[in-house]
């Protein structure tokens, strides 16, 4: 007997209110890695799996599957809030990468909402939050700025809600998106980790010459909605600036 629809929502709404933080910890070089969804976790978690792998970085690595990281990430990856990591599992470095949010709003609704329309899908993974595969980029905004940290899905989430506590800032480290390459790369030669792989590229982008796809309205809204991420990873001039030259 097929559970009934309210029913569904209900256990789908709890199972994203627990979610927690994915934190992959590496005992032996003792760094950590706070993933953020649609902020290049995909080439990180790569990155992470070929150098627990042992594999040569002076080589060409050997490709692995979504199961080998999975299959790594069991081992190497716990589910928590960063403040309540203890000192004994707590790494000495402790890093992350973070995105523009308005930036990550929107690949999150190419990638999960226009994509998934345009493969004919029928439901999206969030339609628990009443958002609909039909709905465009500025309604869906207008549900999203409806829906507390605490009760959305990890995709929509604030970056700040995981990498803070309040004003405090929890981990040693952030990466910009904006600047992916190079802060990998500081990272990658403290620690001896492998070059950053190309993962999961968006289907989608705004090149610097094509129209945004926010309104000077939604682009506020999105500002208001998420202006923690904004002060607190480095993100205020780059968004004033845009908004700026919104209509």
């Amino acid at each position: 007997m097929k559970q009934p629809r309210i029913l569904k929502k209900s256990l789908r709404n709890y199972k994203v209110a627990r979610h927690r933080p994915k934190i992959w910890i590496l005992p032996e070089a003792d760094i950590g890695y706070v993933k953020i969804t649609k902020v290049a976790s995909s080439s990180v978690e790569l990155a992470l799996a070929r150098h627990v792998s042992g594999q040569d970085t002076g080589k060409e690595p050997t490709e692995l599957s979504k199961k080998d990281i999975r299959q790594c990430a069991d081992q190497y990856a716990i589910h928590a809030d960063l403040k309540d990591l203890s000192s004994d599992t707590r790494p000495q470095f402790l890093f992350s990468i973070v995105r523009n949010p308005l930036a990550r709003l929107h690949s999150s609704y190419v990638n999960k909402i226009e994509d998934v329309r345009n493969a004919g899908g029928k439901e999206n993974i969030f339609w628990n939050h009443d958002i609909r595969l039909d709905m465009s980029f500025e309604e869906f905004i207008e549900r999203l700025i409806e829906i507390p940290d605490h009760k959305i899905d990890r995709h929509l989430r604030s970056q700040a809600s995981i990498l803070c506590d309040g004003d405090k800032l929890l981990v040693d480290y952030i990466g910009h998106f904006e600047n992916l390459n190079e802060d990998w790369q500081h990272i990658a030669d403290q620690y001896g980790l492998p070059l950053l792989p190309h993962k999961n590229k968006s289907s989608k982008t705004t090149a610097p010459n094509q129209a945004s796809p926010y309104t000077k309205k939604t682009a506020l809204l999105v500002a208001d909605r998420f202006k923690q991420d904004i002060n607190a990873l480095g993100y205020a001039d780059d968004v004033q600036q845009m908004i700026e030259q919104l209509h």
